[in-house]
């Protein structure tokens, strides 16, 4: 059963799969254009290429779901592989969009998952944005679209876990291990 994880910008998806690979999960990666941040390593956190290869991988139907942002660094491009949503094992872990998600149910109604969003309310979100060195018009960017992305999310998930400046982060990760683990 393939977990697909959806949560706004910031609320630390990428931190929770990444602690989550200590208790035997597996992080499926995306593709994307973007420029690696500090820290990030190639094919460990992304798949990061050109954009030019990622276009031709789109010619080519490699991605079953993929976005376009357009951002105040420029246009970036995120998308998962046919191939690792297919050969998804019980605890393959990917994060996608909302959109992303229902593009994955639409190319694979049979799949089995399961959809945990991971929620931050907008001020964390901006607090950790801003930590992150972001400039103030692309924060300002990302909250707004997450606000039009993830309206009524919450009705699609079976579970919510929320990740808050108050809260441990170690907390959070074992909720959601807990909540993977006992619904295997």
């Amino acid at each position: 059963m393939l977990t697909i994880i959806i949560g706004k910008t910031c609320s630390c998806k990428s931190s929770i799969v990444k602690e989550l690979r200590k208790y035997g999960f597996h992080p499926v990666l995306t593709t994307t254009t973007r420029p690696k941040r500090e820290k990030e390593i190639q094919n460990v956190d992304y798949h990061f290429v050109s954009e030019e290869e990622f276009l031709e991988k789109i010619a080519q139907n490699y991605f079953v779901e993929y976005k376009v942002y357009k951002t105040e660094l420029g246009i970036w491009y995120y998308g998962s592989a046919r191939e690792d949503i297919e050969s998804a094992g019980e605890k393959d872990i990917i994060i996608l969009t909302p959109e992303g998600y229902r593009d994955v149910v639409k190319e694979y109604p049979s799949l089995e998952y399961r959809l945990v969003y991971i929620s931050a309310n907008n001020q964390t979100i901006k607090n950790r944005l801003m930590k992150r060195g972001d400039k103030k018009e692309e924060v300002e960017r990302r909250i707004k679209q997450d606000y039009q992305d993830f309206k009524g999310v919450e009705n699609l998930a079976d579970r919510i876990v929320y990740n808050n400046e108050n809260d441990e982060f170690s907390d959070v990760v074992d909720k959601l291990r807990s909540y993977l683990e006992e619904n295997s």
